[in-house]
């Protein structure tokens, strides 16, 4: 088996970063997909590291193509109103690769479209970062992907582990993919969170006892939920991840800051928010990620309020 057309819907800081690499390997073969406008906005070009390129866009308001893989690559928050644009670009033999932040993109995507086959993916240790349409990186880092379980790995999963491997991606699937989503998305409840919190950068993770407390209290939070799940996550996974954060790059910031910093919306409710559905159903008490999800869901309100206000008064001068 051997994935010859592709696509991607997202391109933002990290869908930029493997767009960039895959179209300049497979070159027409690899579609930016999503609608008119979208479209249109790629025309103009993709900026990455300050090179501008043109891939090829699929417009799925006036067209249909069924591609081999469709990589998903868009907000968590944008991934019901993306359904009708991945409808556009599958069949029932194109394999999904949903790489987005939190838990639950699989699910959701493998119950819009039951007869494809939907992976696990998650992107750890790139510093792919994005300032209006301009996407920087200096490193790529893993691309993890697969099914559930993958002890005899199944010939789609060979496939497009070879597919971004040849374009330059450090692409690899684990044996246990639930938890090493389950794990991403432990660091995400605890650095983007607390990032935002406290406005910090990753060289103050390691220099105040304040902010290593908040880590561990809002993660722990997760290896509770995950022991009732039976996903194995354990509190010395835990211990590794805040090593982890606290020795990580000192200049750089999560996604989340930068999208607060930027006044977008946040993955607020693809963290504390499902860490708070999840607890109801699991009977595991939540009590810093409700914490975390009030305070950053009001800041944020208030900046897109502000934000809104600021345009208003332009528009009126």
């Amino acid at each position: 088996m051997k994935i010859m057309k592709a696509g991607i819907i997202g391109t933002g800081a990290v869908g930029g970063m493997i767009c960039s690499l895959l179209h300049k390997k497979y070159d027409k073969d690899f579609y930016v997909i999503g609608n008119e406008k979208r479209s249109q906005r790629i025309a103009k070009g993709l900026v990455v590291n300050g090179e501008t390129m043109y891939p090829p866009a699929l417009n799925t308001d006036k067209e249909k193509q069924a591609l081999d893989l469709v990589i998903v690559c868009v907000k968590n928050y944008h991934l019901q109103d993306s359904l009708k644009d991945i409808a556009a670009a599958i069949d029932e033999h194109t394999i999904i690769l949903p790489l987005l932040n939190g838990v639950t993109a699989t699910d959701v995507i493998q119950e819009a479209f039951p007869n494809n086959r939907v992976f696990y993916g998650i992107v750890m240790r790139t510093d792919a970062a994005r300032v209006d349409y301009n996407v920087t990186y200096h490193t790529c880092g893993e691309i993890q992907l697969g099914y559930a379980k993958n002890e005899e790995c199944a010939e789609e999963v060979i496939a497009v582990k070879d597919y971004l491997f040849e374009a330059g991606l450090n692409a690899v699937v684990y044996p246990d993919m639930l938890r090493m989503l389950w794990r991403k998305w432990m660091i995400n409840i605890g650095a983007n969170q607390i990032s935002t919190l406290t406005g910090a950068k990753f060289k103050y993770f390691g220099m105040f006892d304040e902010i290593v407390i908040l880590l561990r209290a809002s993660m722990k939070e997760i290896v509770d939920i995950a022991k009732v799940k039976n996903i194995h996550l354990t509190e010395q996974d835990l211990e590794d991840v805040v090593q982890i954060l606290i020795n990580y790059p000192p200049e750089k910031k999560t996604s989340m800051l930068q999208d607060m910093e930027a006044r977008r919306l946040t993955e607020i409710d693809s963290f504390a928010g499902t860490v708070m559905q999840y607890g109801l159903q699991c009977d595991v008490p939540t009590p810093i990620n409700t914490m975390l999800y009030y305070g950053i869901k009001a800041r944020e309100k208030v900046y897109l309020m502000e934000k809104e206000e600021e345009l208003r008064r332009a528009n009126l001068q």
